[in-house]
């Protein structure tokens, strides 16, 4: 144990702070709203493709 930010906090033997359940939560938040971000940039990126080969007459549909 020991203080971090003014509060007395959890370390490992190498000392590393062990991050709390609402730390934890709040990370696992946040790579789970990139995640997101990322999935739906793809999907537009994908729709730009799409568009992009239709335009040349291809037909996604019959390959």
């Amino acid at each position: 144990m020991g203080v971090y930010e003014g509060k007395l906090r959890f370390f490992t033997t190498e000392n590393q702070l062990i991050l709390s359940s609402e730390e934890l939560a709040q990370q696992e938040r946040l790579r789970a709203e990139q995640a997101e971000e990322r999935a739906q940039r793809a999907e537009q990126e994908i729709a730009r493709l799409r568009e992009a080969l239709r335009t040349q007459g291809i037909d996604l549909e019959n390959i």
